[in-house]
């Protein structure tokens, strides 16, 4: 266990602080045989406790700095200056020497207060003026914070920014104490002023001394003048913080312990705090804009953190920083962000969320499904966020209309359905696309396929093949679309067209077309099929349909066997062979009672390639079959297998395998040669 920090700051200079850390420090340590450290925090230079306490020269802290990641207790014991009145002495630099920049880090200051604070019972840091990343660990690791202020305009009105600064950084003002310095009974502010106005009350008030320059050549107050009015105003201060951290005792870290028990589960805690917020703030006037201009939701962000902090103040007593951090953070994304869902959705490792129910939700990460310990407010508070997702997309979700497909900012694909569709309460599911869109190489890498089937793919999407996606739900159709999509030349205009915008094409021209549900007057749909039949109007190289699900079918080969090759589409089924059976079905969904041969023989003229994906129970995902749409045999559509994945069975849980070509030459292959593209014979020699 370790001892208590107490950091002495005020922005504003000439206010005393040296004087009451150097004072603070002896009368502690006369008052109670503690082991005391006083540090001169001083930049650029520190030399003032030195000149307070007559010392010719002090040991620096800079010294420790190029080996901080290597210190330990035991090699710091001895370091410290010694003073005649017992305490110890530490400066940051030594004389008229600056630091060295380089060495001079936030984390090599906190590994060092971290070892003192092991050594010594009290550490007292006098800090500068200044308030940056350097000094911010000092103030976390400090048990209490003292500001001194005079009783002049200037001082309070800048301690009421300090306080403002401290607040707004998330230290809570339990830690904080406000000390008047220099107070003369005949000015014109009383302390009861000065605590109105700082709207804290003061916790000591040391009296001017007119004599003070001459008094402290001789020595501190605690030292040489034990009766004056000033050390007993100091002995006061010490009674006081002796007994508010008493029985109290940091970690390792150099933080209070947890013990400091809040008044209530943080859960409990997080939503009063969330209930006054709203009463406190009208977030549907200020938030109007937020959403589109970063700038307005940066400001918005600060505001409503700094009104968290101010509640969670009046509510609690706890100066844990690190949870304080963590409930405005957590209350800032249930008042203005996805709750729950925010920091699910910034961690890369996940692909899937899956909202059961308000109290439980599961996410897929790296293939498999896990439980997470996260959850909502209660059955409202899930159904706030779907709004807030589906509101600005012109969506709406009630029991009229109790299910809607949406997305987010980042593109990922976002499906809500509530009660009473949803038996336990609504449910939410959102498929994440990666930050760092995946590529050819990574689909490699992850042995989705091998590089032969990468250069016959590459060579088909360049020869203008169309191409049919077909795997079942979360096997990887839309990422697959996407990576053959991107080998598509830059010269060609290409038109996607989706339910959700989730295509990411970096060609330069691309044309991205997205549907439209239904008003809730029942009326302004645009469907698949509708865009499909216009993007035949926009001049297309490629169209490439997210996935076909209906009618749109019947548009997309009609397209494929008019001019329009080089076309993608994806469609849900389990093998190449039920893909074109699926295909069939929906294009019968056109309502045009065509002959079955007739569909058939429309797929065989527009279809060239399947490429057959699926996901295994290990989570990995893999192309298990290419095959090219060789023709008709009376009523059946032929296929010819140009690469399988076999399955030679498990290890650990791993599926293991190989990719084999088949034998089966291409008849494509005459294609790729009158476009230029030579692709060697090899790559489909039966693989032994």
């Amino acid at each position: 266990m370790g001892g208590h920090l107490i950091a002495i700051y005020s922005s504003k200079g000439g206010v005393g602080k040296s004087f009451l850390a150097a004072n603070l420090a002896v009368d502690l340590h006369m008052d109670t045989r503690a082991r005391v450290l006083l540090i001169d925090f001083g930049l650029p230079f520190s030399n003032d406790i030195k000149y307070i306490l007559n010392l010719t020269d002090t040991k620096s802290i800079d010294n420790l700095l190029p080996m901080a990641g290597k210190l330990n207790p035991a090699m710091l014991k001895g370091y410290a200056t010694p003073h005649p009145s017992g305490i110890f002495v530490l400066s940051l630099s030594s004389g008229h020497r600056q630091p060295d920049p380089e060495q001079l880090s936030g984390a090599n200051i906190e590994r060092v207060m971290r070892l003192l604070r092991a050594i010594y019972d009290y550490v007292i840091v006098d800090i500068g003026t200044k308030f940056d990343s350097l000094v911010e660990p000092i103030f976390e690791l400090s048990s209490r914070i003292l500001l001194p202020v005079t009783p002049d305009f200037l001082s309070i009105r800048q301690t009421v920014d300090d306080l403002e600064l401290l607040r707004n950084r998330n230290f809570s003002r339990e830690a904080i104490r406000v000390v008047i310095n220099r107070y003369d009974k005949t000015a014109s502010v009383s302390p009861e002023m000065i605590s109105h106005q700082l709207n804290k009350q003061t916790v000591a008030t040391i009296p001017l001394d007119p004599e003070n320059a001459a008094n402290l050549a001789q020595g501190t107050y605690p030292e040489k003048f034990p009766r004056h009015p000033v050390t007993q105003a100091i002995d006061k201060l010490v009674y006081t913080l002796f007994q508010e951290l008493k029985g109290k005792t940091t970690g390792d870290d150099g933080r209070l312990d947890a013990h400091e028990a809040l008044p209530q589960d943080l859960d409990t805690l997080k939503r009063t705090i969330h209930e006054k917020l709203l009463e406190s703030i009208d977030f549907k006037k200020i938030d109007m804009g937020a959403d589109n201009d970063p700038g307005k939701m940066d400001e918005l962000k600060t505001t409503v953190s700094h009104k968290i902090s101010e509640i969670l103040d009046n509510e609690t007593t706890f100066s844990d920083r690190s949870l304080r951090l963590q409930i405005v953070k957590e209350v800032l994304q249930e008042a203005i962000g996805l709750g729950p869902l925010e920091d699910i959705l910034s961690d890369n490792s996940v692909s899937e969320i899956m909202v059961n129910a308000w109290n439980e939700i599961y996410v897929e990460r790296k293939g498999r499904l896990e439980r997470i310990n996260k959850k909502f407010f209660s059955e409202k508070h899930l159904l706030n966020i779907i709004t807030r997702i589906t509101a600005p997309l012109g969506r709406k979700i009630d029991t009229s209309t109790p299910m809607v497909d949406a997305r987010l900012k980042d593109g990922s694909r976002v499906n809500a359905i509530i009660s009473p569709l949803a038996v336990r309460g609504a449910c939410l599911t959102i498929r994440k696309f990666p930050e760092d869109q995946i590529v050819v190489d990574d689909l490699v890498s992850f042995n989705t396929l091998n590089q032969q089937m990468v250069a016959f793919l590459k060579a088909a999407v360049l020869a203008k093949l169309n191409i049919l996606i077909s795997g079942g739900t979360g096997s990887g159709k839309t990422t697959l679309l996407n990576i053959l999509s991107s080998f598509i030349p830059e010269t060609e205009r290409i038109v996607t067209i989706e339910d959700s915008a989730e295509l990411k094409l970096r060609q330069p021209h691309v044309v991205t077309l997205e549907s439209r549900p239904p008003n809730i007057e029942g009326k302004g749909e645009v469907t698949i099929r509708d865009l499909v039949k216009n993007s035949l109007r926009m001049r297309p190289d490629r169209i490439v349909v997210g996935e076909c699900r209906s009618a749109e079918a019947l548009d997309m080969l009609q397209a494929m066997n008019t001019g329009h090759d080089g076309s993608l589409t994806t469609i849900h089924s389990n093998s190449s062979r039920e893909a074109l059976s699926r295909l069939e079905t929906l294009v019968m969904y056109a309502g045009f009672e065509l002959p079955v041969k007739a569909i058939k023989e429309q797929i065989v003229g527009a279809i060239d390639l399947i490429v057959q994906i699926s996901r295994f129970k290990d989570g990995s995902r893999k192309i298990i079959q290419i095959s090219e749409v060789d023709g008709m045999q009376g009523e059946v559509i032929t296929l010819g297998d140009v690469f399988l994945f076999k399955q030679s069975g498990e290890d650990k849980g791993r599926v293991m395998g190989d990719f084999s070509s088949t034998g089966y030459i291409p008849r494509c292959l005459e294609r790729f040669t009158e476009r230029g593209i030579h692709i060697p014979r090899e790559i489909f020699w039966t693989s032994n």
